[in-house]
C-alpha cells in the first residue's frame, strides 16, 4: 500500500506542478501540499473516481489527420489497492494499474492488455489522459465523479430497451435487444414496483456507499446497478449477473 501511495505521489507531482516536466519532481514542499489534498488521503479516494465527459479520437493517414469526438457514458475508478474498474457504454473492464518511472499511468502492466497513458491534466476536479495506438491517438477527458441526487430517482420510469450481453470469463458474445412493456417505479419510502411484459415485482431500494442502486438488499435476489445516466427525463442502469453470466443495460424514460 505504501509503495502504491508513493508512486501515486510521483504521478500527481509531475502533472500538477508543471506541464512539460519530463521527470517526477520530489520537492518536499510539493509533497507536503499534496498530503493536504483529498487525492493523497487513502481513506478518501473520492477523487480517484472519474466520470466520462468526452474522448477525442485523432486518426493520422499520411499527412492527413481526421478528428472525431465521442461522448461515452460511464466512469473510470482508480482504487488505492492498485486496481481499477472502468465502465464505458455498458462495457465493463477491470484490472491493475501502476505508475511508470517516467510518470505514465499504466493499466494492466503484467499482461497483453498493457496500455500506457500520458497524464495531460490532473486537478481535484478533472483528469485528461492521452495514449497513441498505431496511427490513432485517444485523448480522454474526465471530471470528478459525484454521486447523483437520490431524489431524482423517485418517480415512475417507463421501459424502453434492455440490452443483454452474455459473457464467459473475459469473453463477451453478441448482445440481444428486447423492448419490454412496463415500468419501474422508485417510491419515496424506499420501496419499488416493477412491471415487465406482464411480470410484476416489488421490494425495497437503497443507494450504497459506492453510489450504486441496490434492490432488495439482504435478500436472495439482491441486485446492484451502476447508474450510467440520470437526468430529469431518462435513466440508464447496468449490472453484471454473475450467476446467469449476462450483462444487462436497461434504459428508461420518465413516465
Amino acid at each position: 500500500m505504501l509503495y502504491m501511495k508513493n508512486k501515486l505521489i510521483l504521478l500527481l507531482l509531475s502533472v500538477m506542478i508543471s506541464v512539460g516536466v519530463s521527470s517526477c519532481l520530489k520537492s518536499n514542499e510539493a509533497i507536503d501540499d499534496l498530503k493536504k489534498s483529498c487525492l493523497y488521503d487513502s481513506e478518501k479516494d473520492y477523487f480517484n473516481k472519474w466520470a466520462n465527459v468526452f474522448t477525442v479520437i485523432e486518426t493520422k493517414v499520411g499527412s492527413t489527420i481526421s478528428t472525431e469526438t465521442i461522448y461515452p457514458i460511464g466512469y473510470f475508478h482508480l482504487s488505492n489497492d492498485g486496481t481499477y474498474s472502468r465502465m464505458s457504454n455498458g462495457v465493463p473492464l477491470s484490472g491493475n494499474w501502476d505508475v511508470s518511472d517516467s510518470c505514465k499511468l499504466v493499466l494492466d502492466p503484467q499482461n497483453s492488455l498493457k496500455r500506457e497513458f500520458d497524464v495531460v491534466k490532473l486537478t481535484l476536479d478533472s483528469l485528461t489522459l492521452k495514449r497513441t495506438d498505431g496511427n490513432v491517438t485517444y485523448t480522454q477527458h474526465y471530471v470528478a465523479f459525484h454521486c447523483f441526487d437520490q431524489s431524482q430517482l423517485i418517480q415512475q420510469w417507463d421501459n424502453t430497451v434492455i440490452i443483454e450481453e452474455p459473457y464467459n470469463g473475459e469473453n463477451t458474445y453478441p448482445s440481444s435487444t428486447i423492448y419490454p412493456d412496463g415500468y419501474f417505479t422508485l417510491n419515496a419510502n424506499k420501496t419499488y414496483d416493477r412491471l415487465s411484459n406482464g411480470v410484476f415485482l416489488a421490494g425495497s431500494w437503497m443507494v450504497n456507499n459506492d453510489c450504486k442502486l441496490v434492490l432488495d438488499k439482504g435478500t436472495n435476489i439482491e441486485r446492484a446497478f451502476d447508474i450510467q445516466k440520470l437526468t430529469t427525463d431518462s435513466l440508464i442502469i447496468w449490472r453484471k449477473d454473475t450467476v446467469a453470466h449476462v450483462n444487462y443495460l436497461q434504459k428508461y424514460v420518465k413516465h
